[in-house]
């Protein structure tokens, strides 16, 4: 696989799309991000699946004559052959966005089951602890996840970042080995499965940035700071680190939105370390 330049992984971040849509494609992987104000029809063809995000605003979502509510940050996955219809209950664009990412369907290898339409409603009671505060020896890992789908064709869900985790600074997406008795934090690697990452920070004043770190195999590294509704789409054969900068203000959520397309291949994916 062609190691990707400094300037390729610098085309990967994203601004929280007020201005453009952003539209990108990596392997079979497509992404759609953004604001909305009218009716949205999503459509699935045969060889293809869907899992989207509502990411601001309320939603009513029809499909087969029934009428469902989708809130903000509620994940959705749509199975292939199916239509659903997205109508926002403002009409005002600023207060409806979304997160579309559409995959074709490789193989069928691990997959027992045909996976359902279904709606995964968000609450921060859902998340469950990871990682560990830091110490004088490591670095903070802690953060709070919840993973909406496993089901085979997607990975997804959310990162938060507590505020007595943020108090300290923590990184995250990476894999901790003990060498020579200390503990060595590296990113990790998921590379035949590509990854969005929006970033969803409770700050109306833009100050409060996660810092992104995408990294290729040869070491060479690109860092960008991304606000509320920034993200990043990359190839998962790049590395990549999180780094939610140390603060004390208190923040309701310091999120991030990650999916992660696996093409029917595997329900569950285990990213390797990538020793740099």
């Amino acid at each position: 696989m062609k190691i990707p330049s400094k300037n390729e992984m610098c085309s990967c971040y994203f601004e929280d799309p007020r201005q453009n849509k952003v539209k990108r494609k990596i392997l079979n992987a497509h992404l759609e991000y953004f604001y909305f104000s009218n009716a949205i029809n999503i459509k699935c063809d045969g060889d293809e699946v869907i899992n989207i995000c509502l990411l601001k605003g309320a939603s009513f979502l029809t499909r087969d004559n029934e009428k469902l509510d989708v809130n903000q940050f509620d994940m959705v996955f749509i199975p292939n052959n199916e239509h659903i219809k997205i109508t926002p209950k403002s009409n005002n664009k600023l207060n409806n966005k979304i997160c579309i990412v559409k995959s074709k369907i490789i193989e069928n290898n691990d997959i027992e089951y045909k996976p359902e339409f279904e709606i995964k409603h968000f609450s921060l009671d859902n998340f469950q602890p990871r990682g560990e505060f830091g110490d004088s020896d490591k670095m903070a890992t802690y953060r709070e996840v919840w993973t909406a789908f496993k089901n085979g064709f997607y990975m997804s869900g959310f990162t938060n970042i507590p505020n007595n985790a943020l108090s300290q600074g923590v990184v995250t997406s990476v894999n901790l080995e003990k060498e020579d008795g200390k503990v060595k934090i590296y990113p990790h690697i998921h590379p035949e499965y590509p990854e969005v990452y929006i970033y969803c920070i409770d700050d109306d004043s833009q100050s409060i940035a996660v810092s992104q770190y995408l990294i290729n195999a040869k070491g060479n590294s690109v860092v960008k700071d991304l606000n509320d509704g920034d993200g990043v789409f990359f190839n998962g054969s790049m590395g990549h680190i999180n780094f939610a900068k140390p603060t004390y203000k208190n923040l309701e959520y310091c999120l991030y939105m990650w999916i992660i397309p696996t093409f029917g291949k595997k329900k569950d994916i285990k990213p390797v370390t990538l020793h740099i």
